[in-house]
């Protein structure tokens, strides 16, 4: 009884075998239940897509403005304290430039580099300094530059960074992650001669 009310609401007033096969009752909910899973998928997928490419943006963005405000620096403080605390200050700046993202797994390893005086291609780290946790060479610690960045004698600012990305759907989409750890690195020339972590004492290569 319930089939041939069905039938009679798309058209198939007969039960017989041929009225059934040309029956399309349903057709459309079939057709949509195996498509809408393909469709979420490609939706969410595409929202992620988005996200994580800003994120980027805003990441390298982070990094690159971060060596640029200590690039712009002749002395970062009179004293060690104060050179770490006026450090401190620009990494909340670099902080706001992550927003919307989260900033908690933002890790930047900044230092001096400084080139031998007889080679550019043999260099020392001057200072260093770590934010949130960051991975940094030891002071006067040997670093490999790429060939030919610094002259004789230069220095550069470096800053070594990595992102974690956590997203929303990953986890549901085929061939994404949950959480993604980016990393980027930028180097900057001094606009002064070098950048002193404390007045006057690394403009000499203490090392």
């Amino acid at each position: 009884m319930i089939c041939r009310t069905m039938v009679t609401i798309r058209g198939c007033t007969s039960p017989s075998a041929r009225n059934i096969a040309r029956c399309e009752s349903g057709g459309a909910a079939v057709e949509f239940g195996i498509l809408a899973p393909l469709l979420l998928l490609m939706l969410l997928g595409t929202i992620e897509l988005g996200r994580a490419i800003n994120a980027d943006r805003h990441f390298v963005g982070a990094v690159s403005s971060a060596g640029d405000l200590v690039a712009r620096e002749a002395d970062l403080g009179t004293t060690q304290a104060a050179a770490t605390a006026n450090l401190n200050g620009m990494m909340q700046s670099i902080k706001h430039l992550m927003q919307p993202y989260d900033a908690n797994s933002l890790k930047l390893g900044i230092f001096s580099v400084r080139a031998s005086a007889n080679d550019g291609n043999k260099a020392k780290v001057e200072w260093r300094y770590s934010y949130n946790g960051a991975s940094v060479p030891a002071k006067c610690a040997d670093y490999t530059l790429p060939k030919d960045i610094l002259a004789p004698g230069g220095s550069v600012i470096i800053v070594d960074a990595t992102y974690g990305f956590k997203s929303l759907f990953g986890s549901y989409v085929p061939g994404m992650r949950s959480s993604m750890t980016w990393s980027n690195k930028s180097y900057h020339s001094p606009r002064n001669k070098c950048v002193n972590y404390v007045e006057g004492d690394n403009c000499i290569n203490p090392c």
